[in-house]
């Protein structure tokens, strides 16, 4: 039974964030015999609400040795993170003890996936001052009966603590579906919609808060809810996954309880005497399901169903706070430093506990200085040090030692310093340093993230200056600035205790005056499916050469301008927001620009669920911005391409009747791909749809979820505004290009295309000669141009690339001159030109090719 659940749950969660294949679409079963209910006095019956204030001061829990629970009343004294996502109101609540802090949201429109209210907001440790820490990084939890959750009428305080006793905060409704769920109403068909309560509890002193559950059964028949308790947690952009037997690896099986470390601040759930089993993991989501629920016809039910630990920081503190809430074997205190042979300490050195079997014990960072403290069972256990560019350290601790001392040793030092070879100014840039032997890898129980491909650094300093410890030997540097520079690419030899200088100047060999390019998919760790910071977006977008990288979270809308601004590099990008609306029926669509609403419900994101596609579409017309709307990915399979899941047909270039609305401005036909991987699938529908008189425009974008894999930028759209100023370019402006199709897309190679009269692409000139120019630096391949003429691209007409002879390089150019012509009589024409290489874009992105698509000229 349970393998026949699973099947079908794999669906879910790729459906709601992947932004790449996606299953499809479900269908709802025939209607089932009404249920017997209940008489009157059990259908009737509900639970009693509490006091809407609670306690005045929850804030003096800790000073008083008690539980407490009040609204929250002044924010003033709740500390948040800068990067913090959901919204917390002076109208929510809290708990408080002298351990933890937990927040629970009023009856209130709420943030994320459930919108009732009624949820857990945050919970964290208390400082000694008695409030909380202000590290919180909670996202959100789905605790559902099938497809419902408990949507409250009210939040209340049952018990305020000021008795010494618990301190209770009631969530009182009844059972509901989540809206955005009905989409799967055929995997989780049941609806209860009983009169149900949740209930919060603190005790004085503990460590965890329990989540009681009631609820009323009207129903005149025993309910069993075997394969119907689903915990489904939104938290892996901001928490790595943990548990007792697989640490940091994929959690299968069952578990006592299941963890989340933050770094800043964790927490672990379970189920009292019960176990919690893993179902899967993907794109940011974990399943889990619960078990042991039933109730009889007619009977109320009252179960602590959950228990959640508040701990931290890392995964010392998490584990400290699991064996305070659900036990465990004692510890004893391990204090140790991490050094070089040299007497040199180590700050922010990780430092991992693992068993002699393997199994992770602890984990935590040094401090400044190098120190650290773990708490360890009375067992052997060894204690490895990670720092980057050094290799791995560690020592053994037997039961009762109470010291370490972890040696690492000694290093060489490279000092990369990247200047424009023009201006001896310093760049943003990449840098990649690839050592002779490999690179260290890690267990995945030990939850190390590492470069990738081979690679010791992917670094990207924003000042051009990279001072990086490395292994003595020999080590491959690749400095690159995008595709318009030229790449540093040499080895050189580091020794021991030496400072080896690297002098780069990089030069700028492709012209590209007036022109700048955007990335409107980008994602960062306010989507629930990225684990990357603003930070790593944005230099890691800038430092690849992208002057416009756009933030486009799921169902959340941020700026990157700030931290642009922040870092110092506006003369290099800027930024403006944009939103992806990402629905669970009809597809992924970019709305640019969406600019924020403090305060507003996933601040100010489009509300998508219950509309169809056509009334979606004018909502997003009809916001203040005017925005422009793309289709991304629109031939993703199943409902997360919009094309896929209106069963789009190419010879009417038309959807569903219903559910196709072609009111958009662009298809993202470009999506970290090029145009010889998109051919039969999204050119082909982006052809359709111009040869059925439709005019719209092409954007290429990245998609990335995570920069290590996923290269910002690739491809990129890019625009002729007539200067290389960003901070003059305005989200407004930058829509009004897309709406135009004034643009093209580049995957590596620049291309400038101008037909009779200087037409440029999205304009109207005439049959004739048309004038292409492809530029790229040296290390990048440009052979052929593809000429697309009314979309056939069965027939098309492939020229080899023409060089401009005499130039001084290394940049290359190439100037075709074409004859366009229709051959055959339509309304209208147009013509497409595609610029290609054969030789992938290694070093610097490797495994992804060379190319360049021109949005269309009519004829």
């Amino acid at each position: 039974m349970r393998h026949l659940l699973l099947l079908p749950l794999a669906l879910l969660p790729v459906a709601a964030f992947a932004c790449g294949s996606d299953p499809d679409p479900v269908t709802t079963p025939d209607a089932e015999a009404p249920v017997p209910t209940c008489a009157g006095d059990v259908t009737s019956k509900t639970f009693a609400s509490g006091n809407a204030e609670g306690h005045a001061d929850p804030w003096g829990a800790k000073a008083a040795n008690q539980a407490r629970a009040g609204k929250i009343r002044d924010l003033a004294k709740v500390k948040r993170p800068d990067d913090a996502r959901n919204r917390l109101l002076d109208s929510d609540f809290v708990l408080v003890n002298d351990k933890i802090a937990v927040y629970i949201e009023g009856a209130r429109p709420s943030d994320g996936y459930n919108p009732f209210g009624g949820e857990i907001n945050g919970i964290e440790v208390v400082g000694a001052d008695g409030l909380p820490t202000g590290k919180n990084q909670y996202g959100e939890m789905l605790m559902a009966l099938s497809r419902q959750v408990v949507a409250p009428t009210s939040v209340t305080v049952l018990a305020d603590g000021s008795d010494g006793k618990a301190a209770v905060v009631r969530a009182l409704g009844q059972l509901k579906n989540i809206p955005f769920l009905e989409t799967f109403r055929g995997l989780f068909p049941d609806e209860y919609d009983f009169p149900a309560a949740l209930d919060y509890v603190l005790e004085p002193g503990a460590q965890k808060v329990k989540l009681r559950l009631s609820f009323v059964n009207t129903r005149a028949e025993d309910v069993d809810f075997t394969g119907k308790q689903m915990f489904g947690f939104f938290h892996s952009s901001r928490s790595k996954v943990f548990t007792d037997g697989a640490g940091y690896g994929e959690p299968k099986g069952k578990h006592p309880w299941i963890g989340f470390d933050g770094e800043r601040t964790s927490f672990a759930i379970g189920q009292p005497q019960r176990e919690i089993e893993f179902g899967l993991e993907v794109s940011g989501f974990q399943y889990f399901t619960g078990s042991g629920l039933t109730v009889g016809a007619c009977q109320t039910l009252e179960t602590d169903y959950a228990e959640i630990a508040g701990g931290g920081p890392e995964l010392d503190g998490l584990r400290q706070a699991v064996r305070g809430a659900f036990g465990g074997p004692e510890t004893h205190a391990v204090n140790g430093t991490v050094e070089s042979d040299g007497g040199v300490k180590h700050a922010n050195a990780l430092v991992i506990a693992a068993s002699a079997t393997g199994k992770v014990l602890s984990r935590t960072h040094a401090d400044k200085d190098g120190a650290f403290t773990l708490n360890l069972p009375a067992e052997a256990a060894t204690l490895s040090a990670i720092v980057p560019g050094i290799p791995t350290g560690s020592a053994q601790v037997g039961p009762a030692d109470a010291t370490a001392k972890i040696t690492l040793p000694k290093t060489a030092t490279l000092n990369i310093v990247v200047k424009d070879s023009v201006s001896n100014e310093g760049l943003p840039v990449r840098v990649q340093i690839i050592p002779v032997d490999k690179a260290p890898t890690y267990p995945a129980a030990w939850g190390v993230t590492v470069p990738g491909d081979g690679r010791l650094y992917q670094a990207f300093p924003m000042d051009g200056v990279a001072r990086l410890p490395v292994p003595a030997g020999s080590h491959r540097i690749i400095v690159s600035r995008g595709y318009e520079y030229e790449i540093f690419d040499q080895s050189v030899t580091a020794e021991v205790d030496k400072v080896t200088e690297v002098p780069v100047s990089l030069v700028r060999s492709v012209d590209t005056t007036g022109i700048m390019c955007a990335d409107f998919h980008i994602h960062a760790n306010f989507s629930a499916d990225s684990d990357d910071t603003i930070l790593e977006k944005v230099t890691s977008a800038v430092g690849d050469g992208l002057e416009l990288p756009i933030s486009s979270e799921h169902e959340w809308i941020i700026d990157f301008q700030p931290t642009i601004q922040k870092l110092g590099i506006t003369k290099f990008a800027s930024s403006f927001a944009s939103q992806e609306l990402t629905t669970f029926s009809y597809g992924h669509f970019g709305v640019l620009p969406a600019v924020a609403v403090p305060g507003a419900v996933n601040n100010g994101a489009v509300d998508w669920v219950g509309k169809s596609p056509p009334d979606m579409f004018k909502q997003v017309h009809a916001r203040p911005e005017k925005p422009a709307l793309i289709v991304n990915h629109p031939n993703s399979s199943g409902f997360g391409g919009y094309l896929s899941s209106t069963l789009f047909d190419y010879a009417t270039a038309k959807g569903k009747d219903g559910l196709w609305s072609d009111e958009f401005e662009a298809l993202e036909v470009f999506n970290d791909s090029d145009f010889d991987k998109n051919r039969n699938a999204s050119v082909k529908s982006w052809f359709s749809l111009l040869n059925a008189g439709k005019t719209i425009w092409a954007v290429g974008s990245s998609d990335s979820h995570h920069w290590r894999g996923s290269p910002v930028g690739y491809p990129r759209t890019c625009m002729k505004f007539g200067h290389d100023d960003p901070t003059r370019v305005t989200g407004d402006a930058v829509r009004d290009f897309v709406k135009a199709g004034q643009s093209v897309i580049s995957g590596g190679l620049s291309m400038t295309v101008e037909g009779p009269g200087g037409v440029g692409p999205g304009g109207q000139a005439a049959a004739g000669q048309y004038k292409v120019t492809v530029r790229s630096a040296s290390w990048v391949d440009a052979q052929e141009i593809e000429v697309v003429i009314d979309g056939d691209t069965m027939n098309t007409k492939t020229v080899a690339l023409t060089p401009v002879a005499g130039l001084p390089g290394p940049g290359k150019v190439y100037e075709n001159t074409i004859d366009v012509s229709a051959s055959a009589s339509r309304p209208r024409h147009y013509v497409v030109f595609v610029a290609k290489g054969k030789k992938d874009l290694a070093p610097v992105h490797p495994g992804r090719m060379p190319f360049a698509v021109s949005n269309p000229i009519f004829f």
